[in-house]
């Protein structure tokens, strides 16, 4: 496949993503604001409660992912991580607080997953692509509250979603995962979230880009998808991806051992959930 035909595949399976939980989730009742836009060449959603004004709201958003595509975009090369890339000695070159603690978190979950999820996936130069979005969702949140005071909430970048407070029925935010439309016979899960988030990987969802680090192949597994529900959706964005890449067996038994809250959707339609104790 194409990159360019990877990266259609990749917009529009992100965007059903996105479609279906904003259409759970959009406000019925009086007090609740929404906005969407773009970004990291996919659509994002922003839902939240009180009488900020949604324009101003929006561009504080913008620049704000702006900011994070500056300096973890792959796709950029004038972004830092980029640039860090290209330096002929890296450790003079002087990361950013926030670029070296995303670093650091992702070398972190790639130590505790054995490996199979990986900033270096081609085992040449660091790529965030597995960890950035759910980042810039977290950044966003803390955005709509350090800014605007906002903290009832729900943001969604490509299918990535951070919900926070009661939502518009006061019983959190109800957030649907896709399904492809190959799989029938069923209804998408959907899940009440309140103070946590959701994200999800799969090859339906990401293209054919996901990599097995430990052997450089594409990941061919009996799975639809994995998602992740965890308070931080940087932690969920590369959870996600690795339990997808070890699989239904030692994925489910590495969600248990680790108290990760973790859904298994197979190609037969079925799903297997772990919920810790």
């Amino acid at each position: 496949m194409s990159n360019g035909r990877r990266w259609l595949v990749r917009i529009f399976a992100a965007g059903l993503l996105c479609i279906l939980a904003w259409s759970l989730t959009r406000p019925s009742g009086i007090g609740f604001a929404y906005f969407t836009g773009e970004a990291f060449a996919t659509a994002y959603h922003v839902t939240y409660a009180g009488d900020r004004d949604p324009v101003t709201v929006q561009q504080a958003v913008d620049a704000e992912l702006a900011r994070i595509d500056a300096m973890a975009s792959t796709w950029r090369n004038d972004s830092e991580l980029m640039r860090y890339n290209r330096a002929e000695d890296p450790e003079s070159f002087e990361l950013s607080p926030e670029l070296a603690l995303l670093i650091e978190r992702a070398e972190a979950i790639e130590a505790q997953t054995g490996g199979a999820f990986s900033l270096r996936p081609d085992g040449g130069a660091i790529d965030l692509s597995g960890i950035a979005k759910g980042h810039a969702v977290d950044r966003v949140v803390e955005l709509l509250w350090r800014e605007f005071g906002i903290k009832d909430c729900l943001v969604d970048i490509g299918g990535e979603v951070k919900a926070i407070g009661d939502g518009p029925k006061g019983d959190g935010w109800r957030v649907g995962l896709y399904l492809p439309s190959t799989i029938a016979g069923i209804e998408a899960p959907a899940l009440q979230l309140r103070d946590t988030s959701v994200a999800t990987s799969g090859a339906y969802f990401k293209g054919d880009h996901i990599i097995d680090p430990q052997t450089g192949k594409h990941v061919v597994n009996d799975l639809v998808s994995v998602s992740v529900i965890h308070a931080s959706n940087t932690d969920a964005d590369a959870l996600a991806t690795a339990l997808y890449v070890m699989g239904t067996e030692r994925g489910l038994q590495w969600a248990e051992d680790n108290a990760i809250h973790a859904i298994f959707l197979f190609n037969d339609g079925t799903q297997q959930t772990h919920v810790p104790d």
